[in-house]
């Protein structure tokens, strides 16, 4: 062997000594990645804090669900007024606007139409417009019904609602009359209420139950 030949071939340097080539000082360099891995947080600890993240965020869920439900209930009353909230109990609440009247958007037949709540209305009272929206013809001769109102006597015609929708609320076979004169709404009155198994109003919410 060579003195300057092969791969070992050391090389010499100041007091005698002589220094690794450029292959072993590669072997006996510390690799990288060993220190990158012992650096990095354990992936199995990292999913475990987010599964026990989630956990929590359920259960803090389900311990306010009734306080969520009645923040989430004002918030769509807030947003549309006229609107059935439908409550943890099934029931339905309605909130008193402005005028201090209860409104409610409901559907007849599969059409929207809204209902002023009145209890003192003894029959739903559709208004002409809204029997128009619902595609029903009238003849004069229809109006044979007379009623006694706060203005006086009106008429109207009489019908039967097959399908009334107060939000989860279904009612059918409901008894009505279109109402001859014009009106600003129609008028959900007690042949409708009396459907339900209760309503009541408490602190300016009125509820509707099945």
């Amino acid at each position: 062997m060579t003195e300057n030949g092969g791969p070992w071939a050391r090389k010499p340097r100041a007091g005698g000594g002589s220094v690794p080539t450029s292959r072993s000082a590669e072997q006996a360099r510390p690799k990288p990645a060993a220190r990158v891995a012992r650096g990095r947080p354990s992936s199995r600890w990292r999913f475990g804090g987010i599964w026990a993240g989630v956990i929590v965020l359920l259960i803090l869920a389900y311990s306010f669900r009734f306080e969520l439900g009645h923040l989430s209930g004002r918030l769509v009353g807030e947003l549309l007024p006229f609107a059935a909230v439908t409550t943890e109990a099934g029931a339905i609440r309605l909130r008193a606007q402005r005028d201090g009247h209860y409104y409610i958007d409901a559907a007849v037949d599969g059409r929207e139409i809204r209902f002023l709540v009145d209890t003192g209305a003894s029959i739903v009272v559709l208004s002409p417009a809204d029997a128009k929206r619902l595609g029903i013809k009238l003849t004069p001769a229809d109006f044979s019904r007379r009623m006694r109102t706060a203005g006086g006597i009106v008429r109207g015609a009489p019908i039967v609602i097959r399908n009334l929708e107060l939000g989860t609320i279904h009612l059918s076979n409901v008894s009505a009359v279109i109402n001859e004169a014009a009106m600003a709404h129609s008028l959900l009155g007690v042949s409708a209420l009396e459907k339900l198994g209760s309503y009541e109003v408490r602190d300016g919410t009125l509820t509707l139950r099945r």
